[in-house]
């Protein structure tokens, strides 16, 4: 009812005393705080280092048999957004699909008149997946890092998050009804806490995140209990899934469906509802239902039950992986029901989670007939949720976003997940999948020559698996091994012709080997299968550049920003095509840009120096070329502070810069003689 329609309403109310009394008022719509929390396993409460989270856990309705419907973040996260299963909502990996035809709670809240807001911690949950759906702000905005722009910097750290969420709440009016999802990646591997959060968690490091985090959550309680409308707020805290930390051979997670993966803390604190703690059933897909109730929205048919409307009896949790699937091995389903355990590969596994927690005793045997009838009920299960999936689900996964999911220490198809080959388990080829993880590790962290040796000892073995030919090929070209990394890719893009992620990484080394012709058609290959991959276009805007065509490469490049806008390494290579090209207002506001994404980034600021020396602003330009050449090796940059410095008057200053590019190790012969010449100019005046 709008303003003026209540106030009509009010005059038209009888004044009699034998009138009927007015209705009472609506009571306030109750705010709703969603708190995620990536990797936490549910044994990790109450051990001393989670005051905040444990207090607020016993403050609350807590489930302490909560499990997460898939051990992966995208996915699990779509379930807890729209209370379906992932047969039904379509999305099954990171990075492979955007999120169809589906209701969000956060769009569900909005039509409900909410503010609604999320801030989320890695670029696993970017809005291109589908999930800022509903949401008035969606605080995506993760900065890269410009030393490693190979990696794609995909993740922030807690204090970052919170710091965006206290921002948005800043920003949220109190009368009006809110939702504010806040998701924090910090337990995710690799774990690296600051020393004094590991120090709380006497030395672990993945404690040590957890104990960080919950010392920054404390931050965000805090924030929202200072608020008017703090006493009419709800919190529903969780995580999305667990760690294997080595149980059954698993490091991380993913690849398994252990309870060590699945399981996960999960409790809500709500006006009007009652602390307790609940051994029933919960799952992931009861956030949205439980959510709406507590807001007093209606109810709606989803896969998850209202778990303030009590425990149902006799429930099961459905749990899948198909993770597996990137190294060509095969997905697994599981079911619980009671205290029976179904994991499905091509053989079932069934565990008596009573008196097995730890599922080391396989009962399939024995239990034959037990096991064909939950065999039978996950069929049953997952073909009622694949009869409601989206045909809207569509595969988004580049290059580019596979760097980044790499960089996250996860793996991704390139476009469709590749079919189980030769029937792996991945329970059992965990020791190999450890190794590839150890060693993708060390890639990120700068060390490929130390990847090699185990990249092509699972290489080796697992031939059909084109993450593992591809890692090791990526492998062999970091650490200077770019013809050998040649010779696989080449048999790679026959092997897999399908794949665009293999067709650019093809003509990445193909370029550096001088390749240019072949890099061009590797290039243009990808490009024929994703045309819109920002790694591929701005791969064609190098090649294009280097044969100076610098229209064209204007053209390429402003695609890969189209498509990825807030890579600055693109937005800089625009520049300096701009710039080629004469059209110094455009290069000037693409360098701007990228430094605006990444104020560190060095070419960035040498392309920004360069066009206001050619715009007579030398005195602004010696900002940005001192930024860009305080790295050394940067002798281009070098050089350009020379001439801005001769043509801003400072002419002892540039002389000197002509005389330390000369001298420098990894000067060009062009960029010697460029400073030989003008030094000797100056030395005639």
């Amino acid at each position: 009812m709008s303003g003026r329609a209540a106030v009509l309403a009010l005059m038209l109310l009888p004044t009699a005393a034998c009138g009927p009394s007015p209705a009472p008022a609506a009571r306030p719509a109750v705010n709703i705080l969603l708190v995620t929390i990536d990797t936490l396993r549910a044994d990790r409460l109450g051990r001393g280092f989670t005051p905040t989270l444990d207090r607020m856990a016993s403050e609350g309705l807590r489930f302490v048999e909560a499990r997460s419907v898939v051990p992966l973040t995208l996915p699990a996260h779509t379930s807890i957004m729209t209370g379906q299963l992932p047969p039904a909502h379509g999305i099954h990996l990171n990075g492979a699909a955007k999120l169809g035809d589906h209701q969000t709670l956060a769009a569900r809240l909005k039509h409900a008149g909410y503010q609604t807001r999320a801030v989320v911690g890695a670029f696993v949950l970017d809005r291109r997946f589908g999930l800022d759906a509903g949401f008035d702000e969606y605080d995506d905005g993760i900065a890269r890092d410009p030393e490693a722009t190979d990696r794609l910097q995909a993740d922030r750290p807690a204090n970052e998050v919170v710091n965006r969420a206290i921002a948005l709440l800043g920003k949220t009016v109190a009368d009006r009804p809110w939702f504010l999802w806040v998701h924090v990646y910090d337990p995710h591997a690799p774990y690296t806490p600051p020393a004094d959060a590991r120090a709380r968690a006497n030395g672990d490091a993945y404690d040590g995140e957890i104990a960080f985090v919950d010392a920054e959550l404390t931050r965000l309680f805090a924030a929202v209990d200072a608020r008017p409308d703090a006493a009419r707020t709800a919190a529903l805290v969780m995580g999305d899934h667990g760690e294997g930390l080595s149980d059954h051979g698993e490091a991380t997670h993913g690849m398994l469906v252990f309870e060590s993966a699945l399981r996960v803390p999960f409790f809500i604190k709500a006006p009007g509802v009652a602390p307790a703690v609940r051994t029933d059933p919960a799952s992931l897909v009861d956030v949205l239902p439980t959510a709406l109730a507590v807001a007093g929205q209606p109810a709606v048919s989803v896969a998850g039950h209202n778990l303030l409307a009590g425990p149902v009896t006799d429930r099961e949790s459905y749990a899948e992986t198909d993770y597996p699937t990137v190294a060509a091995w095969t997905p697994l389903r599981a079911l619980v029901r009671d205290r029976w355990k179904l994991v499905v590969a091509d053989t079932p596994a069934l565990f008596d989670l009573t008196a097995d927690p730890g599922e080391t005793q396989d009962l399939s045997g024995p239990r034959a007939s037990l096991v064909r009838a939950m065999s039978a009920r996950l069929d049953a299960i997952r073909k009622d949720a694949e009869a409601g999936a989206p045909v809207s689900a569509t595969p988004t996964v580049s290059a580019e976003t596979a760097e980044r999911l790499r960089s996250l220490g996860y793996l991704a198809p390139s476009a469709a997940p590749v079919t189980s080959a030769g029937g792996v388990n991945p329970a059992s080829a965990m020791t190999a999948w450890a190794m590839f993880e150890d060693a993708v590790a060390l890639m990120n962290s700068g060390r490929p020559g130390q990847a090699v040796i185990a990249l092509e000892k699972v290489a080796a073995s697992y031939p059909a698996s084109p993450i593992f030919q591809s890692t090791y090929a990526r492998a062999l070209a970091a650490s200077g091994e770019k013809h050998n990394a040649m010779v696989r890719l080449r048999s790679a893009v026959k092997q897999w012709p399908a794949d665009a992620t293999m067709y650019h990484e093809l003509a990445v080394v193909a370029r550096e080997l001088g390749l240019t012709a072949e890099a061009s058609r590797a290039e243009e290959a990808a490009l024929a299968i994703n045309g819109s991959d920002p790694a591929a276009l701005n791969g064609k805007g190098l090649l294009l550049a280097d044969a100076g065509r610098h229209e064209d490469a204007v053209r390429a490049f402003g695609s890969a920003v189209k498509f990825d806008p807030t890579n600055a390494v693109y937005h800089a290579n625009l520049g300096n095509a701009q710039r080629a090209t004469g059209d110094l207002t455009g290069a000037e506001a693409s360098f701007r840009r990228a430094l605006e994404y990444a104020p560190g980034l060095a070419d960035a600021a040498n392309g920004l120096g360069v066009v206001l020396v050619q715009r007579k602003q030398p005195v602004e330009a010696l900002t940005w070329l001192e930024k860009a050449a305080s790295d050394p090796a940067f002798t281009e940059a070098q050089l350009n502070l020379g001439i801005a410095l001769q043509e801003s008057g400072d002419l002892a200053r540039a002389k000197a810069q002509y005389r330390k590019v000369d001298n420098a190790k990894g000067a060009t012969v062009r960029e010697r003689e460029a400073a030989r010449a003008l030094l000797a100019q100056l030395d005639k005046r």
